[in-house]
């Protein structure tokens, strides 16, 4: 079952017998999910699980459900931020899907917006941190996808809530799409609500109502994704009214393909699930279906277009979307809290 299908089912668009019977069997399954996550959390929470310090502080970026919800852009605006304060970050992450070199997309475009920045991927988070320090000198780290990744101490847990399907479907995996029950957001030192330009005033002013009941602080600041240009995989850039005057059709491989769709107007859109490698056969056939749709453009995402090296799929230009951060609200209260957290060994980091 493709990521699609499966949302359609958990999610109750899907109907009949079948589809019920389906959803009762995953909620079992998401019992047993549900009596491990809470065990594990108590192993913590009373000390029988080990957490390791860092003499660095660490800033994890992560999510209450899988999916995405916009980390990447986030890392790399609080590594930028982090930069122009005379600091020397460092990224961590799972390395989740990489490929036979060791990389995976997420990667790939971190090293593209943050270059020079180091970034260790492995599962084992604390030996990576050890290393980015002792290696490369890093005197702050970001761990990115790190919600879940309670074996590492972090200073200040940002957790990212997409507006567009904040709790996934209320149900925690694989009934659903919550990694945690909502209550774990009781750990977050700030809630980013991601996205929040594309749902109503009225829904987002009571999501951000529900959140701050949740997480028991009224920190939560909000963000939008806006598109800022296009680029190709040469690097060249056009503003996009250059090029979406002529039809252009979409597809991608993200966790949260319908807030992309949305975000510009296509002919057509096609999906693939969350950080696909592309084969030489899906860029064919990719190009054979933007000509089937009379396409003149073929548009996708930053995360997908580092793994396709061409500009062109069956002659019709390929461009991907550029997109900034955009604070709708609390950005100073963020920029407060990193200025509080991260203090270096001569003082606190200069304005």
């Amino acid at each position: 079952m493709n990521e699609r299908a499966f949302r359609k089912l958990v999610s109750g668009e899907r109907r009949g017998l079948l589809a019920a019977g389906c959803r009762l069997g995953l909620s079992l399954l998401a019992a047993v999910y549900g009596l491990a996550v809470r065990l594990r959390t108590a192993g913590f929470r009373f000390g029988l699980s080990r957490i390791s310090r860092c003499q660095v502080p660490v800033i994890s970026i992560g999510n209450l459900t899988a999916g995405g919800t916009g980390k990447t852009p986030l890392v790399a605006w609080l590594t930028k931020w982090c930069q122009s304060q005379a600091l020397q970050p460092g990224l961590l992450s799972r390395g989740y899907r990489s490929d036979a070199d060791g990389n995976n997309d997420e990667k790939q475009l971190l090293d593209q917006f943050c270059p020079g920045v180091p970034h260790l991927q492995q599962p084992d988070r604390v030996s990576a941190a050890r290393a980015a320090i002792d290696r490369h000198d890093c005197n702050v780290l970001l761990l990115d996808d790190g919600f879940q990744h309670r074996r590492l101490h972090r200073d200040l847990d940002l957790v990212l809530i997409d507006a567009t399907c904040p709790f996934g479907y209320e149900r925690l995996l694989p009934r659903g799409l919550l990694r945690e029950p909502t209550s774990a957001l009781g750990r977050s030192s700030l809630v980013v609500l991601t996205r929040a330009d594309l749902v109503p005033t009225e829904i987002r002013e009571a999501l951000c109502d529900r959140l701050v009941r949740l997480a028991g602080h009224d920190r939560v600041v909000q963000v939008a994704f806006r598109p800022a240009g296009l680029i190709n995989a040469t690097g060249a850039t056009v503003a996009i009214p250059e090029t979406l005057e002529s039809p252009a059709a979409a597809f991608c491989g993200i966790g949260n393909p319908d807030a992309f769709f949305g975000s510009l107007e296509f002919v057509a859109t096609r999906r693939f699930d969350d950080h696909h490698h592309y084969t030489a056969d899906d860029l064919d056939a990719l190009g054979h279906w933007a000509r089937q749709q009379r396409a003149r453009t073929l548009i996708t995402t930053r995360k997908d277009l580092v793994k396709i090296p061409h500009t062109a799929l069956a002659g019709i230009p390929l461009w991907a979307v550029e997109t900034r951060v955009e604070f709708l609200a609390g950005r100073a209260m963020l920029e407060e809290m990193l200025g509080k957290t991260l203090v270096s060994p001569d003082g606190p980091v200069p304005d």
